[in-house]
C-alpha cells in the first residue's frame, strides 16, 4: 500500500460495515458512492450513486463535500450543508451511511508515546521527573491541569480532580474497551484497572509532553490492562495467543481515536452551549444533527430557513474552535 505520504487524505474505518480506507492522491479529488461512476465505491443502499467528494481545496486545505446525497453525510455528528465544502482536520469523524471514518491526514503526525509496563500490578509507569535545570512543563498543556490536581495530598482539589478524570475519561477507556473485544461484564474492570493504576501513581506523576501526547499515553496504558487481563485468563479458558490486541492494530487506533473524538465533541458542546441562544442551539440540533427539514424546523421555530441553515453552520465553526482548543490542551 502507497504511503501516507503519496496518500494524505485517508478515511479509516472506526465502525460499520468491512470496507477498504478511502484514500486520495497529493492535491487529487475522488468522489464517493454506491454507483459504478464513483471512484470509490461504498456497497449500501444508505449510499447515493454520487455521495460525496474528498479533494484538495486550491489553498491546500483537505475538504468533503456533500453531493447532495439522499441520507446525508456527517463530519463530527452534523450534516453537512449539500455542495459546500467543508474543511477536514486530523481525528475528526466521517459517517456515510453505516459508516464512520476517522480522518488521518499526511504531514499531521500521529501520537508518539513512552510504553508502560504491562504488569498487571503496575498498568501505569512513572514517567521520571525532570532534571533541576530543565523547565518545568507547562501545566496547561495535554490536560496537566488535571494530572497536577490528582497529586494534590487529600485535598478537595484531589476528589474535583480524581471526578474530572473519570468522568472526561473514563467514557474513552470504556468504549475502546468495547470496541477492542472485551465482553460487556468485563469492560468495568478495565476501566478500574486504568484508574486504580493512576490513582497508585498519581503521587509521583509527572506529565512530560515531550515524551509523547496524553492521549497515546492513556491510550497504550488502557490497551495494557486489556492485555494484561487477556494473558491472565489465558491459560485457564484457552484463550489463543492472536486473541492479543496489537498496540500496532490500525483498526484498534482508529477505535481510539473514534471514542476520543468523540468525547471531544461532547465537550466541545458543553461550552458552546453557554455562549449561544437557545434557539441557535434547538436549530442546530434539529436541523445539523436530527436531518430535520429546514422548512419543518423554521416553522417550528419561527425562523427562516436561511436562518436555520446559518445557525447550524455557526454551531458547527464554533464547535471546530472548540475541538481545535481541547486538542491543543490534550495534544
Amino acid at each position: 500500500m502507497p504511503s501516507l505520504i503519496e496518500l494524505p487524505i485517508r478515511l479509516q474505518r472506526a465502525t460499520g460495515p468491512a470496507c477498504e480506507d478511502l484514500l486520495v492522491e497529493t492535491h487529487g479529488q475522488r468522489t464517493i458512492g454506491r454507483g459504478s461512476d464513483s471512484d470509490i465505491s461504498l456497497d449500501n443502499d444508505s449510499v447515493s450513486r454520487l455521495h460525496a467528494q474528498l479533494c484538495w481545496s486550491a489553498d491546500s486545505v483537505a475538504t468533503i463535500v456533500d453531493l447532495g446525497s439522499k441520507h446525508g453525510t456527517l463530519l463530527n455528528g452534523a450534516f453537512l450543508e449539500p455542495k459546500e465544502p467543508f474543511p477536514l482536520h486530523n481525528r475528526d469523524l466521517v459517517t456515510i451511511g453505516p459508516w464512520t471514518f476517522v480522518v488521518r491526514l499526511a504531514g499531521e503526525p500521529e501520537e508518539t508515546h513512552v510504553a508502560p509496563p504491562l504488569a498487571s500490578d503496575a498498568p501505569v509507569a512513572e514517567t521520571p521527573a525532570p532534571e533541576a535545570s530543565a523547565k518545568p512543563p507547562d501545566p496547561y498543556r495535554t490536560r496537566a491541569s488535571v494530572l497536577l490536581r490528582l497529586r494534590a495530598n487529600g485535598t478537595l482539589d484531589r476528589e474535583v480532580g480524581w471526578n474530572d478524570f473519570s468522568r472526561i475519561y473514563g467514557p474513552v477507556i470504556a468504549g475502546f474497551a468495547r470496541n477492542s473485544g472485551v465482553p460487556p461484564q468485563e469492560i468495568d474492570d478495565v476501566l478500574q484497572d486504568v484508574m486504580l493504576g493512576f490513582f497508585r501513581q498519581s503521587q509521583n506523576f509527572i506529565y512530560d509532553p515531550s515524551r509523547g501526547r496524553f492521549r497515546g499515553y492513556l491510550k497504550t496504558v488502557t490497551l495494557n490492562s486489556i492485555r494484561d487481563r487477556h494473558r491472565r485468563k489465558r491459560p485457564k479458558v484457552g484463550i489463543p495467543e492472536q486473541f492479543d490486541p496489537s498496540t500496532d492494530d490500525d483498526r484498534l487506533q482508529a477505535a481510539w481515536d473514534h471514542e476520543w473524538t468523540q468525547s471531544l465533541l461532547h465537550r466541545a458542546m458543553e461550552r458552546v452551549k453557554v455562549a449561544v441562544k437557545p434557539n441557535t442551539l434547538e436549530a442546530f440540533d434539529r436541523y445539523g444533527v436530527r436531518g430535520e427539514p429546514a422548512e419543518s424546523v423554521a416553522k417550528a421555530l419561527g425562523m427562516s430557513e436561511a436562518s436555520i441553515r446559518h445557525a447550524k453552520m455557526r454551531v458547527m465553526h464554533q464547535l471546530r474552535e472548540e475541538i481545535q482548543r481541547l486538542r491543543a490542551e490534550e495534544g
